[in-house]
């Protein structure tokens, strides 16, 4: 493949063509590139390297060392095998500079009828038309038939999937959704089945030689769902379906997960205000009304994941994706061992053994525990350094904020080290990774986020902390205390965090996007750099985006509304209000500041639910210690009375969540009728098979005369050994004779006598 790369991209020009601003809009809809590849071109866009195919302008750049020009010819000769690579697959290639000349973008679509052969051979699955229940049906070629059976078993299905398009007369790539076309591009170049690319996208990413691998963003769409907000926060069924069609199922169940939170958050936030006025009349929240709140609190973190996965059906069976299992994962380009076989794909992949991962699981535990200890302690003794200063009220909040901070920053280096020790024990495939993550950084941002409010709750109250410094609620209250503290958590995570948040890609995009330290020092500087690149280029500048953060934010915000909102009933409006401005801000974040993701489907948000179960039954078994044990209200009961109400009321409400699961089942009912009736008239379109609603059984049906004979009984219903030939035996048929015989004489000898 000839190595002639264009300098810009005139798909991405800013100019409409002749013939009218329309027709160009309908141009840019209809585009031919669906991905997009950023390869490395030149050590520095300050060096001059002459790629043989055409004169490159010069001016202002000084020879390459020798060492940088080899280097240079090493990408440029992998570049060409890649592109060769690409194109020899059947797929559609546009090549062109970047700005500096230093990168070489690579545009990346497929024919319809490469797209229609992809999809027969992985059995890809579509939308069908409305008419046919909007089911999700595997893409199957039209079978003309055969012409010596008169092309009577022909099978003419193409009719019955859906068109994307307004068109009358639509394209044939027209029954492809963009993220169809996105994934089925992604598998040929991936890959290694026929006629595909098999490119290690993840190892060269890793290596170095590719810069960035994405799906291009499509801006009239980006348009429209940029132009309100209302949406994102609401979810309207066609909103959450159009955002799925664009960003794939991980990503819109992230936000309809957070549409469908606040929503269940709103009538706990109203309660709670009401309470805090009740609260602050009353001077603590200790007082009768925390009662009834502790229980409510404890049925609704515990019924809110339950309820969330009947939602997620209801949307996966819309979706297509109810029946989803996860598929054969490849490995990760990180993950090393021994070469060997996959039994599965008989390819050669890296062999890590369970034995030898197990070493890497003692180190994680051990570094785990160590690290959990040594936050409790430093946390710890950051109390015991307050009390010992003796704060007063203005300081006291002034160190809350602190410790806030502080808790913030310590979070932030506990997810690296669970990134770290994750990577050491060496996974095989992404999805056991980010399993293995997540329960790392649950236990640790567990104990350093909740450690603080733990001890106020339960501990602090006149005791000695490392036995030599006494401990005192404030007010003598440690309710009242935890009620502050609480407070300026959840007021630090909506204001310091959100801003944080906000600024932290735009900050990345201003940096990677400066060519020179000249322009870091030039006010606006940024925007004129970006305004130089193709829309390509800019995409390739952003981060790409990470759900585990996204999910890993909701959770810690969730843990403060759920375990001590009894102490601070306004933290649930506040954590309303934190859901909204979080909601807006990953909206701003996913739309301008990071690459479009690959659109993956997805059953549902797991791991993620099982963690907001988890932490439901955390939330309900602290509420109830807490009202039991920390409140005033039983403080006439002995321990042992409060420890069988806290066993019965934690009895109470788990059989509550099993009488739930009998009348309310995790799928609904009407989702598993609808799930039936799809299969049913996908199995009938596909196989071609027609029913007559109305059926004549009339014996004037027809003229033909046949005659139907009745016999007197079953002659087939025969014993194994009544069809056998029989056999002559003359011995045998001697001693029946004789037999018979002495039987005739004996009754005719006993008629005598």
């Amino acid at each position: 493949m000839a190595s002639q790369y264009s300098k810009l991209d005139h798909n991405d020009g800013k100019t409409a063509p002749l013939g009218g601003t329309e027709l160009y809009q309908e141009q840019q809809r209809r585009r031919s590139y669906e991905m997009c590849m950023v390869f490395k071109c030149k050590t520095s866009k300050n060096v001059k390297f002459d790629d043989g195919d055409q004169v490159v302008t010069d001016v202002g750049r000084s020879e390459p060392t020798e060492g940088a020009r080899k280097t240079m010819l090493m990408w440029k000769s992998r570049r060409e095998a890649y592109l060769k690579s690409l194109a020899n697959c059947g797929l559609r290639l546009f090549c062109y500079y970047s700005r500096d000349r230093d990168e070489v973008l690579v545009k990346i679509g497929a024919s319809p009828q490469k797209l229609r052969d992809v999809a027969a051979r992985l059995k890809y699955k579509l939308q069908l038309k409305a008419q046919y229940l909007n089911a999700y049906a595997e893409f199957r070629h039209d079978f003309p038939g055969r012409p010596e059976r008169g092309h009577r078993d022909r099978r003419m299905i193409s009719h019955i999937y859906k068109t994307h398009t307004e068109d009358d007369y639509p394209d044939s790539d027209a029954i492809f959704k963009t993220t169809d076309k996105i994934n089925l591009i992604h598998h040929m170049i991936t890959s290694k089945d026929k006629d595909c690319a098999g490119i290690n996208i993840g190892d060269l990413l890793l290596r170095g030689d590719l810069k960035a691998y994405f799906p291009l963003h499509e801006s009239h769409l980006i348009a429209e769902m940029k132009s309100s907000w209302l949406p994102w926060l609401f979810m309207p069924e066609d909103f959450a379906n159009k955002f799925h069609d664009y960003f794939g199922g991980r990503v819109a169940f992230y936000f309809l997960f957070m549409s469908y939170y606040w929503k269940w958050l709103f009538p706990i936030a109203a309660v709670g205000i009401v309470l805090q006025l009740i609260d602050l009349l009353a001077a603590t929240p200790d007082n009768i009304t925390a009662i009834p709140f502790c229980i409510l609190m404890s049925v609704w973190a515990t019924f809110l994941p339950y309820f969330w996965r009947r939602q997620e059906a209801k949307h996966a069976v819309g979706w297509g994706s109810l029946d989803f299992t996860d598929q054969f994962e490849k490995c990760r380009p990180e993950h090393y061992g021994d070469s060997r076989i996959n039994p599965v794909t008989s390819q050669k992949e890296p062999h890590y053994s369970f034995r030898q991962r197990l070493k890497h699981y003692a180190l994680s535990a051990s570094v785990m525990t160590l690290t959990s200890v040594v936050t409790v302690v430093v946390l710890l003794a950051l109390l015991v350094f307050r009390h010992r200063m003796n704060v007063r009220e203005g300081g006291l909040w002034t160190f809350q904020l602190g410790m806030a901070g502080f808790i913030e920053i310590v979070n932030w280096c506990l997810t690296q080290l669970a990134i770290k020790l994750t990577q050491w024990e060496n996974h095989r495939t992404q999805t056991e990774h980010e399993t293995h993550m997540l329960s790392k950084v649950l236990v640790l941002k567990f104990i350093c986020t909740y450690c603080v409010l733990y001890y106020t709750a339960f501990f602090k109250h006149h005791q000695y902390l490392f036995g030599v410094t006494p401990m005192e609620c404030w007010k003598d209250d440690c309710i009242l205390d935890l009620q502050w503290q609480l407070g300026i958590f959840v007021t630090f995570r909506l204001t310091i965090s959100n801003i944080v948040e906000y600024l932290s890609p735009k900050v990345s995009l201003w940096w990677r996007s400066q060519s020179g330290w000249f322009n870091c020092l030039v006010p606006y500087s940024t925007s004129l750099e970006l305004a130089d690149m193709s829309a390509a280029e800019q995409q390739a500048k952003k981060n790409q985006y990470n759900e585990f953060d996204t999910f890993d934010d909701a959770l810690l915000s969730h843990g403060f509304t759920s375990f001590f909102a009894v102490a601070s009933p306004w933290v649930c409006a506040a954590s309303l209000v934190g859901c909204w401005i979080e909601t807006v801000l990953d909206m701003k974040s996913l739309l301008d500041n990071r690459q479009r993701p690959i659109p993956y489907r997805a059953r549902s948000n797991e791991p993620w639910s099982t963690a907001y179960d988890l932490y439901g039954v955390l939330a309900a078994s602290t509420n109830i210690f807490l009202l039991i044990f920390a409140s005033k209200e039983y403080d006439s009961w002995n321990y042992t009375e409060k420890l069988v109400l806290f066993i019965y009321l934690e009895h109470m409400i788990l059989i509550a969540r099993l009488v739930l699961r009998l009348i309310f089942p995790q799928v609904p009912g009407n989702v598993e009728l609808l799930q039936l009736k799809q299969e049913h008239m996908v199995h009938r379109c596909l196989e071609n098979i027609k029913v007559e609603q109305n059926q004549d059984f009339s014996m004037f049906r027809d003229h033909r005369s046949s005659n139907i004979q009745v016999f007197d009984q079953d002659i087939m219903d025969r014993e194994d050994g009544d069809d056998r030939e029989p056999e002559f035996d003359l011995t045998a048929s001697m001693h029946v004779l004789r037999e018979g015989l002495e039987e005739e004489a004996g009754r005719i000898l006993g008629r005598k006598h």
